[in-house]
């Protein structure tokens, strides 16, 4: 199996999983009449009881003097006092990151959004199941007995493993980001570019003041189309009515070749890449934007080297003629289809005119 594939096969796991969650909110809705069944707690005095009791056993030996270690049992005691501030830390970083989770899953696939090809299934139904979005287990373990390593350890509704996670890795992660990739989100950006590149692309006053204004879809006359005789590119369509529309074609050729067009497009690109300590919302951006357009995928959890940057650059370029610029953009007001007529039709209308008059003559 290909990264493509691979990459739309999780996807697709996450998308079945999220149908899951939308069926069990709409059971609970039919259900108030039934018994419920509630998640168990995390049981966290079944985790310290052993501590407790080494808490106890070695203050009593660093008060009365008999600590054959006093320096490792203080660092032992200390591990145990912080450990409780290591929990309710994790605590507060799983509660902000559920407060964001769903709605970002609404926006998943799109700017914004959870990226649904690169967030593993295993992370995608924890969180779910940390969220109450789901029903399951959550068990605190010290692994290896090492207070060191809390972690919560996740099981589904059916007491299947789903994912453990460190308390300690999570909290490091939180400093920077979510527990979940979301897909960056350009769009305010790319309207400023089109809003600054004002010799490039169209706008109209609004009202009175000349300071408002709003971007039209169109291109200025300098990006449009023109045919070898010199004369604007027009394309003609029906519209109903017995009406038509003509339409120039915009000339993507000449925006790419902009050398103001693409500092600006570099920018933007260059933000995604750097909005990030690691490369995973570039990666993002990839794989469910940009993809779209130039069939590329990137391995998720990945490092991107300078060439991988230069072609994300050069491809958001690509995707943004693609998808942020129309093809063709109407030029004048609809008319009449009857008023549509050929230079040569004319011609001959004219000639048969003439003929007529003079056999009229004879």
């Amino acid at each position: 199996m290909g990264l493509k594939e691979k990459l739309l096969e999780n996807k697709r796991l996450n998308e079945e999983n999220q149908f899951k969650v939308a069926e069990y909110q709409s059971e609970l809705a039919y259900q108030l009449g039934f018994e419920f069944k509630t998640d168990v707690d995390v049981d966290y005095d079944y985790l310290y009881d052993p501590f407790i009791r080494e808490y106890a056993d070695l203050q009593l030996k660093l008060n009365n003097g008999t600590s054959q270690s006093p320096t490792e049992d203080r660092r032992k005691v200390k591990n145990i006092t912080d450990s409780v501030d290591v929990i309710k830390t994790a605590l507060t970083n799983v509660m902000s990151n559920t407060e964001v989770w769903n709605e970002a899953v609404q926006r998943a696939g799109v700017m914004g959004g959870v990226d649904m090809m690169g967030t593993q299934n295993s992370r995608f139904k924890a969180i779910n199941i940390l969220s109450d979005n789901l029903n399951g287990l959550i068990q605190i373990k010290a692994v290896d007995d090492d207070i060191n390593k809390l972690a919560w350890e996740i099981y589904d509704e059916n007491a299947e493993f789903v994912e453990i996670i460190f308390l300690n890795k999570l909290n490091k992660l939180s400093e920077n980001q979510e527990m979940f990739i979301s897909i960056p989100d350009s769009s305010k950006d790319n309207q400023d570019l089109k809003k600054l590149s004002s010799e490039i692309f169209e706008s109209k006053q609004i009202g009175k003041d000349p300071e408002n204004s709003a971007l039209t879809g169109g291109v200025t006359e300098n990006y449009r189309k023109i045919k070898s005789d010199g004369e604007l590119e027009l394309i003609t369509k029906p519209l109903r009515g017995n009406m038509v529309q003509d339409f120039y074609i915009i000339d993507k050729e000449a925006i790419a070749n902009s050398m103001q067009f693409s500092t600006e497009i570099n920018k933007i690109a260059a933000g995604i890449l750097g909005g990030y300590d690691s490369s995973d919302g570039a990666i993002a951006f990839n794989n469910n934007i940009l993809s779209t357009v130039t069939d590329h995928y990137i391995e998720p959890g990945k490092a991107l080297r300078p060439k991988d940057k230069k072609r994300f650059q050069e491809d958001y370029k690509e995707w943004f003629l693609e998808k942020e610029i129309g093809n063709q953009f109407p030029f004048g007001e609809p008319r009449m289809k009857e008023q549509i007529v050929k230079k040569e039709e004319k011609e001959e209308a004219v000639a048969v005119e003439e003929q007529q008059v003079q056999e009229q003559m004879v």
